[in-house]
């Protein structure tokens, strides 16, 4: 028999991390990694947060393996390189070099592509933050201005205003929504969020919208909002979300359902077909409809379970579910925002100890009694502490019996 074939399509975390923990598994055969960016593969999170801030210029991305580990891994590793095509009743993807790799299993993660403003393209001074490119661009731009306008107040619009803030820019935020984070943690917890860029010196407009931006020469040199107000800006960063990169796979079949739809061993709807990270729709755990977790952790915890799952079809042995407990950061200023769970609108949230006005603080997110997610900022280990907790979905009266976060009971 000849040895098997798998080929990863998307270097990014998810990609990277399928491949080491089919390594691990004790996989042998061969192993493509493709990633259309030139760089290895790299953290994002850091190009919101350190990166963006930092008073030099970083000279590389922040590398997940040096070449010298990643050599390790003995890969076929093609960067630069798209993938145009895929053929699932052979499992053969088609190559922007124009080369043809047949597999025994295809894991897609290629992640997402920036959302655009279509009015705004082509104007100098906008911005999106997906790449490290993006974020070494929108640092060129930071350098000559004065004033920065952030579109979209989601973990990613919030994490670039503190970190323009903190460089000493002028701020505006904008967003539709009455908090920042709304769909993340709910408006109880986003207004601590907000209070934390009021604290220094960001300008919220929440609840608004862009009617449009004011040019002079093909630059942006204004902001004007729906509600008439309006403010002059050198920079716009348009954070406005992120669609899954499943352009390149119109025609080849698959279940598409806002990502690749996999089921809950995150296979896709073909045979040695999966996906992994930002690019995988998974059947919401809450019971309504599907959704795709973009959070760092869920990108390897998915990516371990395919790895898995991989090793397991190639041993003919029965495949397992995944279950990991979703969990998200964001860093903003000297403040770390966690959650554990999926909090959802309409969530009950209740304060388990600490201060929301002060912004040390834990609070459950409950649902029909039940805890459906914990957040909090400045009691990291007594959030983590939350952890079965909230997998187990407890009766909230049962959370503060145990209060995990509290040391002395722990340890009692």
């Amino acid at each position: 028999m000849e040895p098997a074939r798998v080929v990863i399509v998307g270097a990014g975390l998810a990609g990277l991390r399928t491949a080491e923990r089919l390594r691990r598994g004790g996989y042998d055969g061969t192993l493509v990694l493709a990633g259309a960016e030139r760089h290895l593969p790299y953290d994002r999170p850091p190009l919101s947060k350190a990166l963006l801030s930092a008073t030099d210029d970083p000279a590389a991305p922040p590398v997940l393996r040096t070449a010298e580990r990643l050599a390790e891994l003995d890969l076929d590793l093609r960067l630069g390189i798209r993938a145009t095509a895929l053929d699932t009743g052979t499992r053969t993807l088609t190559l922007s070099d124009g080369a043809t790799l047949a597999a025994d299993h295809v894991v897609l993660a290629t992640g997402l592509v920036a959302r655009t403003v279509p009015a705004w393209t082509g104007l100098a001074g906008v911005h999106t933050l997906r790449t490290f490119d993006d974020c070494l661009a929108i640092r060129r731009a930071a350098g000559g201005a004065t004033h920065a306008t952030v579109v979209g107040a989601g973990v990613l619009g919030s994490e670039i205003a503190a970190g323009l803030r903190g460089r000493g820019l002028a701020v505006d935020l904008v967003d539709p929504l009455p908090q920042p984070l709304c769909r993340v943690v709910g408006e109880e917890v986003g207004a601590v969020v907000a209070g934390l860029h009021r604290s220094h010196g960001v300008g919220l407009h929440l609840g608004r919208a862009v009617a449009e931006l004011t040019t002079a020469d093909g630059h942006v040199r204004g902001v004007r909002l729906d509600d008439g107000s309006h403010w002059a800006t050198d920079l716009v960063v348009a954070a406005v979300g992120g669609a899954p990169d499943t352009g390149w796979l119109a025609g080849s079949g698959l279940a598409l359902d806002d990502g690749v739809a996999v089921d809950a061993h995150g296979a896709a709807s073909h045979p040695g077909i999966w996906a992994v990270g930002d690019l995988a729709s998974v059947a919401d755990p809450r019971g309504t409809d599907r959704l795709r977790i973009e959070h760092w952790t869920a990108a390897g915890d998915l990516a371990a379970t395919v790895a898995g799952n991989v090793l397991a079809a190639l041993r003919d042995e029965d495949p397992k579910a995944h279950t990991e407990l979703p969990y998200m950061w964001s860093d903003q200023y000297d403040t770390k925002l966690q959650c554990l769970g999926l909090p959802r609108a309409g969530d009950e949230v209740v304060l388990l100890t600490g201060s929301l006005d002060d912004g040390v603080f834990l609070a459950a997110h409950v649902a029909d009694g039940r805890v459906r997610a914990v957040s909090g900022a400045g009691i990291p280990a007594g959030l983590m502490r939350c952890r079965t907790a909230v997998a187990d979905g407890v009766p909230l009266a049962e959370l503060v019996a145990l209060a995990p976060w509290d040391r002395k009971k722990v340890t009692a």
